[in-house]
């Protein structure tokens, strides 16, 4: 190997480890007669250094290999016994000599200590790299000995002040490049001692950015060997769904929930994530897996899984050409993700028992809850206690046979059911009872237990919107008829009470229908359209399919409920839309008794056998009662007014469109008077 080699064009490549050993130009330039006459007076004039140049190239081999010399003892891994009575330049050529010793020495140690298998692979580039340092030395000690040899040539006298081939100086010369690799190495070995897996591989990948090219390839083509274990778990993940790392080394390792089937099966761990995948990789990366998981252990997909793995399974290793990687794992990736969400959709039926979902627990299937509601009304009435949940069932199969709902996929029917919350004293049966969806495996990570709170929330709240509607057409109904039949002969005594009852009737029955449209059509079914649309995207993966419905029912509580995350709050708007129920219900209940008095009055009437005075007219015995029923219905029509217009105020200065536009559907035809928030101090201040 010539000089050039050791020193390319700038173009060129640089190998650390010199494949032979070139001749010091500087010693080819100033050979000669001349120099060797000058070496022959230093010889005569001054006995050389004890230990003598040759005496030092004997050892400092030994010491290249981190071996104990007699002249370079090793005093620890760190520290190297110098000879004191060498002369100061010599000591200085020891010094740079010695480094590489001291390194290679450290470096030894350092493979030999335990770590993962990406730090097996890195302690093994080492084991290579320092293999190649021991070519390098062997041939430096081949040259040595062939200068000691013809030493022995040399008369006594001139030993020591030859200036043959070999010297201190020219091993410095040999180990320039080797010294700069073998301090690398160490730089690398210590910065990566307390780390693993992706950890390790960043700090390496940061050395691919060093300005010097020889720094930035060598870390470049370490990495291609330090890498490899992580590229194995990579492609057993996104080809199996499966994880073989026994030293938690990739970036996805199993969560907490070991026996979860999706939510909290696996996790990112954000520190193994090496620098060089970028977010949008990782995150195809992840889901892949998990989708293969899922398919193979919730779905009963395990021969597709292995066909999969099979058909496309391909090695990676770091630095392939731009976009390989990528291509591959997005392959991989819409493959999976589109095979899972077909089973989801044609062998579990996902679109179905969502649908079944919105028409029965969010009440959409009109003719099943108008059934229900009749054969219901009656039971419900009761206490709670003395409902059974068999006749309960029994009314809602015949609510199915009786609607639309009896042509639903039998497995829709399978999961439905009635049932009874917690009793608590005094409660009838319209406070406890509710419907239930079951909802089985797989889906049920799509329909999980905070989904199916939400939809209980959203039913029950429903629910009491149709418990109250229908009271108030019962009492509606019973108003109108009577008009026509009994109410028309005590007109003279309760005249004045229906209308007034009448009149309130006809204005809650607008509200509940107002409400009922506004969550069923506005809230709802919009809602459901923008799901619908979410659910037809392509490559849609299972976590954003929970995020989508997640998302859906979290619209449908919030607006529905008219921001029911404060519900709790006194003053909210779902608490005051609960006061103004239980002013309806409370409603009904006076009209009842207002007709069982013109009932009771009728009948007095039809009863008597001598006309009446005309004192006798009036209710007789119960005109403290019709006086007390009078008044209640005049108060709950006032608080009622009361209550809705503060509702009103509230929503106009709702932040949601909808929610302020329920206001204006409300009071349409401005019969109620909206009172005006008062302004801050702030407010006042700024005006």
């Amino acid at each position: 190997m010539s000089e050039a080699d050791l020193n390319p064009s700038p173009g060129g490549s640089r190998s650390p480890w010199p494949s032979d050993l070139a001749v010091d130009s500087i010693t080819t330039a100033f050979s000669g007669i001349a120099l060797q006459a000058k070496a022959d007076v230093l010889a005569l004039n001054k006995p050389p250094p004890e230990p003598s140049e040759s005496k030092l190239l004997a050892d400092v081999w030994c010491t290249f290999q981190g071996l104990d010399s007699s002249t370079l003892p090793f005093v620890n891994a760190g520290t190297i016994s110098l000879p004191s009575t060498l002369p100061l330049p010599t000591i200085s050529i020891l010094h740079s000599l010695v480094e590489p010793a001291l390194l290679y020495k450290n470096l030894t140690i350092f493979v030999e200590s335990p770590s993962g298998l990406i730090g097996q692979a890195f302690r093994s580039a080492i084991k290579n790299e320092l293999r190649s340092y021991l070519g390098l030395i062997s041939k430096i000690g081949e040259e040595i000995r062939k200068e000691l040899e013809a030493e022995k040539e040399v008369p006594e006298w001139k030993r020591g002040w030859s200036l043959g081939g070999v010297t201190l100086k020219k091993c410095i010369y040999w180990l320039r490049d080797p010294t700069l690799i073998l301090r690398l190495l160490t730089d690398m070995a210590n910065k990566c001692k307390d780390k693993n897996g992706g950890q390790l591989l960043n700090t390496l990948h940061s050395y691919t950015s060093h300005g010097d090219p020889l720094i930035s390839d060598f870390a470049a083509r370490l990495l291609k060997d330090v890498s490899r274990p992580f590229y194995e778990f990579l492609q057993q993940w996104i080809y199996t769904g499966e994880i073989r790392d026994p030293y938690a080394e990739f970036f996805v390792q199993k969560g907490d929930q070991a026996d979860a089937v999706w939510d909290g099966k696996y996790v990112l761990v954000q520190s193994q994530i090496p620098s060089f995948i970028s977010d949008e990789l990782v995150n195809k990366i992840f889901q892949t897996g998990k989708s293969l998981d899922f398919i193979r252990m919730g779905c009963g997909g395990g021969d597709w899984v292995d066909r999969h793995g099979t058909e496309l399974s391909r090695p990676f290793h770091y630095g392939e050409a731009d976009g390989e990687i990528e291509t591959a794992i997005d392959t991989a990736h819409r493959k999976t993700v589109t095979h899972l969400m077909f089973l989801l959709t044609t062998k579990f039926k996902l679109q179905e028992h969502i649908q079944a979902l919105k028409n029965y627990l969010l009440l959409g299937q009109g003719d099943f809850v108008a059934m229900l509601l009749e054969l219901l009304a009656p039971s419900l009435e009761r206490p709670a206690n003395t409902l059974y949940r068999h006749n309960l069932t029994s009314i809602l199969e015949t609510a199915i046979r009786g609607s639309n709902a009896q042509y639903s996929i039998p497995e829709v029917l399978r999961n439905l059911d009635a049932r009874m919350l917690e009793l608590s004293h005094g409660e009838i049966g319209w406070d406890v009872f509710t419907l239930e969806y079951k909802v089985e495996a797989p889906l049920d990570v799509i329909v999980n237990a905070y989904a199916t709170r939400q939809y209980l929330k959203i039913f029950n709240f429903l629910w009491r919107l149709k418990r109250v509607g229908f009271a108030l057409d019962v009492a509606w109904r019973r108003s109108i008829t009577g008009a026509r039949g009994i109410l028309a002969y005590v007109k003279d005594v309760v005249d004045s009470d229906w209308k007034m009852a009448r009149a309130c009737c006809s204005e809650m029955i607008h509200f509940i229908c107002q409400l009922e449209y506004y969550i069923l059509y506005e809230v709802i079914e919009s809602s459901w359209s923008e799901l619908q649309i979410e659910l037809n995207k392509p490559d849609l993966t299972l976590d954003q399919l929970i995020e989508v419905h997640t998302n859906y029912l979290a619209n449908i509580t919030h607006k529905g409920l008219l921001g029911s995350a404060r519900a709790g709050r006194q003053g909210s708007l779902i608490h005051q839309l609960h006061e103004i129920l239980k002013v309806m219900l409370s409603f009904t209940d006076a009209i009842d008794a207002l007709y069982d008095l013109s009932v009771e009055e009728y009948t007095r009437r039809q009863t008597q056998v001598k006309p009446l005075s005309d004192n006798d007219t009036k209710v007789g015995e119960d005109s403290d009662l019709h006086a007390s029923i009078s008044a209640r219905i005049k108060n709950l029509k006032t608080t009622f007014h009361f209550l809705v217009e503060k509702l009103l105020g509230d929503l106009a200065y709702q932040s949601d469109t909808e929610m302020r536009f329920l206001g204006i559907r409300l009071n349409f035809n401005e019969y109620y008077i909206v009172p005006r928030h008062r302004k801050t101090t702030t407010d006042s201040a700024r005006t």
